[in-house]
């Protein structure tokens, strides 16, 4: 089933303000790290964040004002990559699944493992001693989430069938089953 125009801009418009809460999180993530380790450096995703805001939102506006013309699909283009790159790929898989997720789970599930300490060695990685570092470390991964399955959607132009979603009445016309 191919998505409406106004379906494509709800996507669109969802995994944008996704994404923009993966750079808000993270952000908050990494100055709550700052100050927990007194580790100034880590107030660098700033500089990541902010100019990737600035992209992800500037992107969105330029689609949503030529969204049938060229400007408007590259500007798409930009959007989409921007979001691949930077808060589903980087921010939500790397560092709020891997760094987060997987340590605190291997931490809780096994620890003192080998494995642990083999994938986060410190003193690169902090022993998860902090629930407001962790907590929103994780945290990361849900807007990652939403963003990516948004970008998916609208990428692939089409819905993609939930579980005891009902079909339009459309669906069930003789041709138009698939």
């Amino acid at each position: 089933m191919q998505t409406s125009p106004d379906m494509a801009a709800a996507l669109t418009r969802k995994a944008a303000l996704a994404g923009v809460a993966v750079m808000a999180t993270t952000t908050v993530h990494h100055a709550i790290g700052a100050v927990v380790y007194r580790t100034p450096w880590r107030l660098h995703i700033a500089f990541l964040s902010v100019p990737t805001i600035a992209v992800i939102l500037g992107a969105l506006a330029l689609h949503r004002r030529g969204a049938g013309a060229p400007s408007g699909r590259a500007a798409f283009v930009v959007l989409a990559a921007a979001l691949a790159l930077v808060p589903i790929a980087w921010i939500g898989a790397f560092e709020g699944f891997y760094n987060h997720v997987l340590k605190d789970a291997l931490y809780f599930l096994a620890p003192g493992s080998p494995v642990l300490v083999r994938m986060f060695p410190p003193p690169t990685y902090e022993v998860p001693d902090n629930a407001l570092f962790e907590i929103t470390g994780v945290l990361q991964v849900v807007p990652a989430w939403v963003a990516a399955a948004a970008l998916a959607r609208r990428v692939l132009g089409r819905r993609t069938a939930r579980p005891g979603a009902v079909r339009p009445p459309s669906a069930y016309r003789m041709g138009s089953m698939r």
